[in-house]
């Protein structure tokens, strides 16, 4: 145990102030936390067989421990840059198998519900699909807050870190996904000829840029062309770090760092002349006609305004002079940033930008072949009539887009769903709804509470249902304890008597209460000439039971 007394876990009062330790020297206990993971595992699995998703459930719950990971290495400070890269790169495929299990389950229901035979039937299937939803949103979560149980990584701070790395690493499939969605409807449906605006764009700046054709003075595109390349070579010189390299050296008797100021001063007031002339220019450049400004001035200054307003070589250095200004500055600038920003924070700020590169690459690789692979098993898993019409519409909507196109816009959704679900999460954190002290087991817990309760609309066995509440309140209970004694004793005490005494407890209490709750619902007869009493009642009164008698076990 260290010298340090800051406890970053439950608070505890004066008399416990010596036994306090440093969060760096605290984690959730062992046995505790393979308590949470067994018990997880365990109500996963049950509710998940007898609602009939095993599969999709065993999908999802692979891209929930991919997640669990990811945040995990958001908590790695040595290698902080290749961990944050890998944590970029995995959440896209962590968001693509939530959805591929999800999608698989309600495509599966789909296609066994419908076409239903009556507006009833509709309704009836309709519900039963989204209790199957429900299920497999709550195990995914239990799954979640399990392993992230492990190390306590499910907080905040770290789910809003994830949160920052998923969006920026789906910028680029978002753009590059509604680029070429854009070509494809400009292309396809002829919604503008590309060559002839083309044409007529590139014409347009010419004649505006550089004017090679022009007799008449164009001082309006000159004076504009003028004022940038002003304004970007005095931020150039703003930018460059010319006194911090010169430092007291001098040239003659003259210091640098005075001529550089010079020059500074030099370019901020042509850049200032040019901004204050732009708007008479521009008024007199549109608004006067060429005969006019002809009558109105003399013939020499009428010459000389036309020649330099028209000149295309004064113009292409003017232009010239912007490129170059612009590449500088923005050197300058990540120079800087570059220095006064850590290696570390500086690569792992890039990292997001290159997973979304890398996803992007991975897409053009590989797309033809995914795209094959994913319309074949949506195509088998749907009866004759809905598989054809499904192959008719896929295959023309791949030829008006491309495998490409929908490829990297399914990355893109999944990016952007993956960004949504991370940021309701961040919400439930901000708002107090998941502790952070707790986070993991209360994500565990809560989400089979919530898979078991939907299980129930599934036709599932009254017993499981209550097991799987049952479980949820052990789970998260035994996390509760784990992360509790971890910070009031280190991670190097011997405490796996206690826990396993607490956890026994807990379970027992539980399983009686279950066991009692399922008696009385087989006790008490059922149907119509019983009145409104029956098992589902029952079961309700015995799982408000076993929930009192759990709590009251606990305190």
């Amino acid at each position: 145990m260290t010298d340090e007394t800051t406890l970053d876990g439950p608070e505890t009062d004066a008399a416990s102030a010596d036994v306090a330790v440093s969060k760096t020297n605290w984690a959730p206990t062992r046995t505790s936390t393979a308590v949470v993971l067994v018990g997880t595992a365990a109500g996963v699995t049950l509710l998940s067989r007898a609602a009939g998703v095993g599969t999709g459930v065993a999908v999802s719950v692979s891209g929930a421990l991919i997640l669990g990971l990811a945040l995990w290495l958001l908590t790695v400070e040595q290698w902080r840059a290749p961990a944050t890269l890998a944590a970029s790169l995995l959440l896209v495929p962590a968001g693509g198998a939530v959805a591929a299990g999800v999608g698989y389950e309600l495509l599966v229901e789909f296609a066994a519900s419908f076409p239903a035979p009556d507006r009833t039937g509709v309704v009836g299937q309709t519900l039963r699909i989204l209790g199957v939803a429900a299920v497999l949103v709550g195990c995914t979560f239990a799954a979640l807050g399990a392993v992230a149980s492990v190390r306590n990584v499910a907080e905040r701070r770290t789910v809003g870190r994830c949160w920052g790395l998923v969006v920026r690493a789906a910028l680029l499939p978002v753009g590059v996904a509604l680029a070429l969605a854009g070509r494809a409807l400009v292309t396809e449906m002829e919604i503008l000829p590309i060559d002839d605006a083309a044409d007529r764009a590139s014409s347009t700046f010419t004649d505006a840029v550089f004017a090679p054709t022009a007799t008449d003075p164009q001082l309006a595109s000159f004076w504009v062309v003028l004022t940038v390349a002003t304004a970007a070579a005095f931020k150039a010189l703003v930018e460059l770090p010319t006194r911090e390299l010169a430092g007291d050296s001098t040239i003659g008797e003259i210091e640098v760092a005075e001529i550089a100021d010079a020059v500074e001063r030099g370019a901020s007031v042509l850049a200032f002349v040019a901004f204050a002339g732009l708007p008479l220019a521009l008024l007199v450049g549109v608004v006067v006609p060429a005969a006019d400004l002809r009558a109105g001035l003399p013939p020499e200054a009428y010459r000389l305004l036309a020649d330099a307003t028209t000149n295309t070589g004064v113009r292409r250095a003017l232009v010239g002079i912007t490129a170059v200004s612009v590449g500088i500055a923005v050197a300058a600038r990540l120079v800087r940033s570059s220095i006064r920003t850590p290696t570390s924070d500086l690569l792992a700020g890039y990292a997001p930008y290159v997973a979304g590169l890398a996803i992007v690459a991975g897409a053009g690789v590989v797309h033809e072949r995914v795209l094959d692979g994913l319309l074949g098993f949506v195509a088998g898993r749907l009866d004759a009539p809905l598989a054809d019409e499904f192959r008719r519409l896929s295959g023309n909507v791949v030829e008006f887009y491309g495998s490409e196109t929908i490829v990297v816009g399914l990355l893109a959704v999944v990016a952007v769903l993956a960004a949504g679900g991370l940021f309701a999460l961040w919400v439930a954190f901000a708002l107090g709804f998941v502790p952070d002290r707790v986070g993991g087991p209360s994500l565990a817990g809560g989400g089979l509470f919530v898979a078991a309760g939907f299980a129930g609309t599934l036709d599932t066995p009254l017993w499981v249902v209550l097991v799987g509440a049952a479980l949820a309140l052990a789970v998260w209970d035994a996390g509760e304890f784990a992360t509790t004694l971890g910070a009031e004793v280190g991670r190097r005490a011997e405490t796996r008597r206690v826990e396993l005494l607490h956890a026994v407890g807990t379970v027992s209490v539980g399983g009686l209460a279950v066991a009692a709750a399922v008696g009385l619902a087989g006790a008490v007869p059922s149907g119509p000439e019983v009145g409104a009493l029956d098992a589902a009642g029952v079961a309700l009164l015995g799982a408000v039971g076993a929930v009192v008698a759990l709590v009251m076990a606990l305190r």
